[in-house]
This record gives C-alpha cells, structure tokens and sequence, in this order.
C-alpha cells in the first residue's frame, strides 16, 4: 500500500506506571505499542466532546478478559481533559461520563486545525497529565514518588554526555545532530518555523529523559517566558530561545539562565550568526534563507546541506 495511505499522526503515549512520552507515526505503529501483551483485539477510540481539542483517546480492548494494569493516570486526563470551563454549563459531560477505565498503555492522538495546533495540543495534554498525577496523589490513588537517587553531575545519563569544554556542552551537541539528520524544510512560512523547530526539540528533550514545557515562565518576571523549558530528575533544567532575529533581549535571558545554573541553548535558524553570544549560552545556528513567499507570508528554505553545516558555539 502507498506510504500516504499510512500518514504519521502526532501523539502523547502514557504508560500505566504514568511514564509520558511524544511521538511521531502512522497509526499502526501507535497500535503495536497499544497491543503489547494484549492479546487478540480491536482498536478504541474515544473523543473529547465539547472541549475544542480534536483530541482521540486511543487504546486497545482485547476480545477476551483484560488482565492488564489499568491505566489510572490516563483516566485521570480524561478527567481533566472533560472537564467543564463553566461548572453551570448545561451541555457539559455528565460526570459520571468522564470517569473512564483504561487499562494498558493509551496514546492521546492529536490532529491540527486552524484553530488548535499540535503544539497546544501537547500542552494541554502534559498540564492534563500534571494534575491528574496531582489530584489522583491528593485523594491517596497513586503513591508519592520515592526519593530520587542523587548521581554526580559529572555521570547523568550515559546516552547524553553533559561535560565539554563547558557544562552543558555535550547536550547541545546532541541536539544539533538531531537537527542536522531532521531538520530542512523548503519554502515552509516564517510563522510556522518556531512551532515546527519546537516540536522537533520537545521530541529530541523528551526521547533524552526531559519534560518539554513550552512558553514556561522565566524565574525572572521581567523575563516573560521561554521559548522551551526541560526539566530533568537528574540533570539541570533546559532553556531553549528560537528566534530568526539577533535580539539582545534574548541574548539578555540566556545569560541570565546560564548564571542560575539553567543549560541555556539558543537555537538561531535564520541570518547571520551573532557577533556575541554571551558567557555560559550555547548556540546552535541553522542558515535557512528567504524563500519565494508562500501566499501572503514570507517563506524560509532550510536545505539538507545547509543543516548539516550547523555546529555548537560556546559563549564566552
């Protein structure tokens, strides 16, 4: 069967132990890590009425009786995910409707509209799976989490090296070889590059053991919000700024989130590479160019080749 009869689909997968994770792929490969153990069985899908989320809950239902964990924390999005923006809304779901018992892993597929876009989708999924962990730890359902074991800084994770030349040094790498090997893009609208480039570093930082939050506020008020914020049970927190532009207002951030101890990455993607990067901040500059426009927006190309020149460059 030709490939586009099989389209890749964005979604947010939680396990029964309440473990999440994002990804990428056709639908029948969501399935086989539904279908694990499982047995013999069909597909189930349930959708988010009313919530203006075109958001399915995937799982899978085996013919014969289901032995498997049920998935509370997945119920509990459902949960939140259902719940009424005005408690006298009279066409809200019925409560007794939103209780939903799950068992095995269960994926939350997400669809992009011109209203909603995966990005906000993926947000509202990961706020959803906080305070169903929240609620459902409150009411005594799900345990508190054991002390994490502290490891040396210098050792977090034998896949990512953070030590280089500065902390954080190796973690940049990977992620620009993860951009190099992913990232192009031909006459794709300047608007929708950050979003593209964001949910590609969300993926990478979720794959590597990090919680991608996306526009996280700064511990700074005057700060605003960072582009991406990844947090790690055993490494410092990830700050990442994509921008076309050379602002020193982010230069600004960055450096304030290198000297609170953040690894502070800024990921350039378009123009020439600045002439300061300040002390601490990582950059990793990709040279898309101006592409004919595409409509009324202006257009970037971002070769193959191009990519492949993208390298780390340490601040000093």
């Amino acid at each position: 069967m030709h490939e586009s009869a099989h389209p890749a689909r964005h979604y947010v997968l939680v396990t029964p132990d309440g473990e999440l994770t994002s990804g990428h792929a056709p639908l029948r490969e969501i399935r086989w890590h539904l279908e694990q153990d499982a047995g013999i069985g069909e597909a189930g899908f349930e959708y988010l009425p009313g919530t203006g989320y075109p958001i399915a809950v995937y799982h899978f239902v085996p013919y014969g009786q289901d032995m498997r964990r049920v998935n509370t924390i997945a119920g509990g999005m459902y949960w939140e995910l259902t719940a009424p923006v005005d408690p006298q809304d009279a066409t809200a779901l019925d409560p007794d409707l939103r209780k939903i018992r799950l068992r095995g892993p269960v994926a939350f597929d997400t669809r992009e509209t011109k209203a909603v876009s995966i990005d906000d989708q993926q947000h509202q999924l990961r706020l959803a799976h906080r305070q169903a962990v929240a609620r459902l730890r409150s009411k005594g359902w799900l345990p508190a989490p054991g002390p994490r074991a502290e490891r040396p800084m210098h050792q977090p994770n034998a896949r990512l090296p953070v030590d280089g030349r500065v902390p954080g040094e190796g973690i940049a790498e990977s992620l620009a070889a993860e951009l190099r090997e992913h990232v192009h893009f031909r006459s794709l609208p300047a608007d929708r590059i950050r979003e593209y480039l964001s949910r590609v570093v969300g993926q990478w930082a979720t794959r590597n053991g990090w919680e991608p939050e996306r526009e996280a506020p700064a511990e700074r008020p005057e700060d605003g919000e960072h582009d991406l914020l990844c947090r790690h049970a055993a490494l410092p927190d990830l700050v990442i700024e994509i921008e076309r532009g050379n602002r020193r207002a982010t230069a600004d951030k960055l450096a304030r989130a290198a000297a609170s101890g953040h690894i502070a990455i800024w990921l350039r993607w378009a123009g020439p590479a600045p002439r300061t990067i300040p002390a601490g901040v990582l950059l990793i500059h990709l040279a898309a160019v101006p592409a004919a426009r595409n409509g009324d927006r202006r257009a970037y190309t971002l070769t193959g080749q191009a990519a492949a020149a993208a390298v780390v460059t340490i601040g000093r």
